[in-house]
């Protein structure tokens, strides 16, 4: 049994966090936390890109941060640490996106709430952070069955793309096991078995996990 009593998995859109997540948490008997955010603003900013500076930016990524610190907040409150928590996203992937999104004006007002927050989240024991190359990336977007994600133009992917590399290339605040998933099969019992292996002997450091 893994040491690390909170579990994070993150990755770019289509990475398989979601299910790597459930994953984790049925094999532990541990508890799951989904990011199941109902983000009213969202669908009319992803219309909105491309197309200069939208008015939905802002709101939609406040909409994000306050309702993620609440389920967090849950999260403290309910003690639900006393055993394993697995959690599909990392609270600090909000500030990702809107440093990408908002105008400066927009960010210093979006940055004095992200901190405040900050401080009353809890540390996860290990992040997990799945990676996939951006080809691969944008053919799961393309095939979404939402035509407007599916209409975003490809370079925003890009810049989102690039950000969440830089981000976790450089991320240090826990122990990090990236996993590269452009040959994982999240289908097959084995591979998800050897990858629990990987993620439950990591303790320290970055550590990259290639599947054979």
């Amino acid at each position: 049994m893994s040491k690390a009593k909170y579990i994070v998995v993150d990755g770019l859109i289509g990475s398989g966090k979601t299910q790597l997540s459930q994953y984790i948490a049925q094999h532990n008997k541990s508890r799951l936390v989904l990011d199941q955010v109902d983000n009213p603003f969202k669908r009319q900013f992803l219309k909105d890109i491309g197309k200069g500076a939208s008015e939905n930016a802002l709101k939609t990524q406040l909409i994000y941060l306050i309702n993620r610190f609440n389920q967090q907040q849950e999260m403290l409150q309910k003690s639900l640490f006393s055993n394993m928590t697995v959690c599909d996203y990392l609270f600090h992937r909000d500030a990702i996106y809107a440093h990408l999104i908002l105008s400066d004006e927009e960010l210093d007002i979006y940055k004095k709430i992200y901190q405040t927050f900050t401080e009353k989240v809890r540390t996860p024991d290990l992040v997990v952070y799945l990676q996939v190359s951006f080809a691969e990336m944008l053919k799961r977007l393309q095939s979404s069955e939402d035509e407007v994600v599916r209409r975003v133009p490809a370079d925003f992917w890009r810049d989102v793309f690039e950000a969440f590399n830089y981000y976790f290339f450089n991320y240090k605040v826990t122990p990090l096991l990236v996993v590269n998933m452009e040959r994982f099969n999240l289908e097959s019992a084995k591979e998800l078995d050897q990858l629990w292996l990987e993620i439950e002997k990591h303790q320290t450091g970055t550590r990259y996990y290639a599947p054979a």
